[in-house]
């Protein structure tokens, strides 16, 4: 009986380690963690750390060589990894790209990349032309704190020119008249005075230039005094109180340190787009020595103002100016001129 109890107990034993290995077998890699083969069985497999994504800036549609681009919808933005990006050579932003000159043709789809650009030059930088219009052309007009609008008007906006001619008129008025012999018969003859009057006249002769570029001078030093060129032609109207430096002689307005609310001192150079028509204009304006100022359009003003300009017939005319009626001149007595009058004593002085 006792090895018969031995030999159960033994086949028992047998069968429950045998369950126990048939069922870890089943339920996976147990056996092999028990033989000490593997150890996490179905455990995934770590992947390499992929790059994060980067911005990059390409070509939305074809650019061609020596065009400035301008609008953004040429552009678009794209993303590859990071190592693929160099940041010597790719831009990611689009603003970056914006208002420079293609050197060469970029394809659609294509990166865009430092070496394919570069500044433009002042002759890519003028409009293109608009319908049923020439092109326009670059002018430098110069302007200070009376004529360009205190300094406010930055590259890129548009403005109005309005100038103000003065017109010489001859006037012969008749002053008297005398008994002269003509083949023994007097006649009368009527006497004048030969006046040349002065009228001023005012209108707008340009709208809608558009600011290119401003160039400013170069600050002189504290210490520096400009001194005028003796004999220097003198000046056009459009630069009123300025000496042969740029600066105001007699500012109105103080505080020229740049503080907020002054006025800047000294003249600058715009550059303007304009037609040839226009040039005309701007040309004769200072030939004849006219006074020309600049007025700042509004953002998005594209309308044209039409103007029947302004002189004093015009403005009694059309705009009711009343018209002063002349006086009769007072006229003197030999009495008056010639006999003094007595010296008036003042009154004493009243106490209220």
């Amino acid at each position: 009986m006792r090895r018969g109890g031995v030999l159960i107990l033994l086949i028992g034993l047998i069968v429950i380690v045998g369950g126990v290995l048939a069922f870890m077998f089943f339920s996976g890699d147990g056996t092999r963690s028990i033989l000490g083969v593997g150890g996490t069985g179905n455990a995934p497999t770590a992947l390499p750390t992929e790059p994060p994504p980067v911005d990059i800036v390409r070509a939305r549609v074809d650019i061609k060589a020596n065009t400035v681009i301008s609008d953004a919808a040429q552009l678009e933005i794209a993303q590859i990894p990071q190592s693929e990006f160099n940041v010597a050579k790719d831009f990611s932003k689009i603003s970056d790209v914006l208002n420079k000159l293609a050197t060469r043709d970029i394809k659609f789809g294509q990166p865009v990349v430092k070496s394919d650009l570069t500044e433009p030059g002042l002759s890519q930088q003028i409009p293109t032309a608009e319908p049923q219009r020439p092109r326009d052309k670059a002018y430098p007009f110069i302007v200070n704190n009376l004529s360009g609008v205190s300094d406010q008007i930055k590259a890129g906006d548009f403005v109005d020119i309005v100038a103000t001619f003065v017109v010489t008129r001859r006037q012969s008025y008749p002053t008297g008249q005398t008994m002269e012999d003509q083949n023994g018969v007097k006649v009368p003859v009527l006497q004048r005075e030969l006046t040349e009057l002065t009228f001023n006249t005012t209108k707008t002769i340009i709208q809608r230039a558009q600011v290119i570029k401003i160039l400013r001078p170069v600050v002189a030093a504290p210490d520096t005094t400009p001194v005028a060129t003796p004999g220097a032609p003198p000046q056009s109207s459009s630069l009123p109180q300025a000496d042969a430096s740029g600066k105001v002689i007699d500012p109105n307005a103080s505080g020229a340190g740049g503080s907020p609310g002054s006025i800047s001192q000294g003249a600058w150079t715009l550059i303007l787009s304009v037609n040839d028509q226009e040039i005309e204009l701007l040309e004769f304006a200072l030939a004849t020595n006219s006074r020309t100022v600049l007025v700042l359009r509004g953002a998005g003003d594209t309308t044209f103002d039409p103007t029947i300009g302004a002189s004093l017939d015009l403005l009694v005319s059309e705009f009711g100016l009343p018209n002063p009626q002349s006086l009769p001149p007072n006229v003197i007595s030999p009495s008056q001129a010639f006999t003094p009058a007595p010296t008036r004593t003042p009154a004493p002085t009243r106490v209220p």
